[in-house]
């Protein structure tokens, strides 16, 4: 009865399962760029959320600032975005704004900014090489100071002028994936704020993002 394995049947063993971890390795590492994108957008979903609900719960303003796109997303190269949160002094018309956690209108000093930053960026705090947070126009936000904001009221809405809603009546920024691009596709995702406060993550290709899931390209759009 025979015993064991030859040397070239172990050999050959070896090579296929090289071969098989190089194309699983090789699926992962071109699926990457797509789940830190996803990513992102759901931490921009989640801190947009969460200024909602301190909002009703503070009975006072809050908002997300968007302070830096990741540069001209077509240039496959270009990557990043930053956005920041703080909650106002008023229930509408705040006249000052604390960055979260609160702790400036206590001794007029924001000493702590832990909660409040989010920065995509190669050196930021929530990296995520290969995605690249889109130009969002022009947003005026309510009031003087709000420019580049997105502003929630105690009642949960959101209070930016008409003109910062598009013609459906919703706010959108949008996220790319800059190895797909590189390839010659879109590959997008765009949270989608509407005026009630609702909020979406929905894809250039179609589906819409639900929060249990996170969605796996089937196919993609030629540019």
């Amino acid at each position: 009865m025979r015993q064991g394995f030859t040397l070239i049947e172990l050999m050959v063993a070896l090579v296929l399962l090289g071969f098989l971890a190089a194309i699983g390795w090789s699926s992962m590492t071109d699926q990457l760029p797509r789940f830190r994108m996803i990513r992102a957008a759901r931490l921009l979903k989640s801190d947009m959320t969460s200024l909602r609900n301190l909002a009703v719960q503070s009975n006072r303003e809050t908002r997300l600032r968007l302070t830096d796109a990741g540069g001209d997303c077509s240039d496959p190269d270009s990557m990043g975005g930053r956005w920041e949160m703080s909650i106002g002094d008023r229930s509408s018309s705040s006249q000052a704004w604390d960055l979260l956690p609160e702790d400036a209108f206590d001794d007029g000093s924001d000493d702590l900014q832990g909660e409040a930053i989010t920065d995509l960026g190669m050196e930021g705090n929530h990296r995520a090489a290969d995605v690249c947070l889109k130009d969002w126009g022009t947003l005026v936000g309510p009031g003087t100071s709000n420019a580049d904001a997105v502003v929630f009221s105690p009642r949960g809405w959101v209070t930016n002028p008409g003109s910062d809603f598009s013609s459906s009546g919703y706010i959108e920024l949008t996220l790319a994936n800059q190895q797909a691009t590189r390839g010659g596709f879109t590959d997008e995702v765009s949270v989608v704020i509407f005026r009630s406060g609702m909020i979406r993550l929905v894809s250039a290709l179609g589906a819409e993002y639900k929060d249990a899931s996170v969605g796996t390209a089937t196919s993609s759009s030629k540019q």
